[in-house]
């Protein structure tokens, strides 16, 4: 059984997919792609984005439904429940986490100068790219995603109103945890998964650490997942 996943080391859709991965024990590799390789890369996807997951030759796109599939081929731990209303919770809080919480670390990470030269200059260091185009690309991806994020909204804040913003969405993951230590039910789920890999990549910006830091039940949840999900099969 050959499984690998086409990935950004850096994409918390793609940390998502390696998490699942290791709670389910499966044996894969990683691939990111050299700066030459992005196109093809990417062309395995309907969407043109990565994570893209090669299953033995079945081809699944976006990280939402690689985990589906994962859930179905490979049960055993479920991250899904079983009961339909703790379902709905994992549904809800997956989606939160990709399309809203992730404009908050997308902005952060790659929008502002204080964190985007050393987050771009992570990932052309993994695409093997030419040092001149590690001078120049911080500023092109500032002024790209940029665009996105203020098209999106979140990104057209000024920064105190969206680090305020931000808080409100921390103290609601630590509303949710109370005194349990998942976000739904009393076991690990995808919930946990998918806010996790987005809130990480939130810790690791020169702002976001210190509001998490201000946070401890969200450090010790942040710290809990990471153990459950960070060790890989094998």
């Amino acid at each position: 059984m050959a499984v690998t996943l086409f990935q950004f080391d850096i994409s918390p859709f793609c940390d998502k997919v390696r998490r699942v991965l290791n709670v389910k024990r499966v044996r894969f590799d990683t691939r990111d792609p050299r700066l030459t390789e992005v196109d093809a890369f990417k062309k395995k996807s309907p969407a043109g984005r990565l994570p893209v997951l090669d299953h033995d030759g079945t081809i699944i796109a976006d990280s939402s439904d690689i985990v589906r599939f994962l859930e179905a081929t490979y049960p055993d731990p479920p991250l899904i429940p079983a009961d339909p209303a703790l379902a709905a919770q994992v549904q809800v809080l997956e989606d939160w986490a990709d399309e809203s919480l992730y404009f908050f670390e997308l902005t952060m990470r790659l929008t502002w100068e204080t964190n985007a030269p050393r987050v771009v200059g992570d990932l052309l260091e993994a695409a093997k790219a030419p040092a001149l185009l590690k001078a120049v690309a911080p500023k092109q991806v500032m002024q790209r995603y940029g665009k996105v994020a203020a098209t999106q909204g979140i990104g057209a804040m000024p920064r105190p109103m969206l680090l305020k913003h931000l808080e409100r969405n921390l103290d609601a993951i630590t509303g949710l945890l109370g005194p349990r230590d998942w976000l739904v039910g009393d076991t690990l789920t995808l919930a946990d998964i998918a806010v996790y890999a987005q809130a990480v990549c939130i810790q690791g910006t020169l702002e976001g650490a210190p509001l998490i830091e201000a946070r401890p039940t969200l450090g010790a949840w942040i710290r809990r997942v990471d153990t459950a999900t960070g060790v890989r099969a094998g």
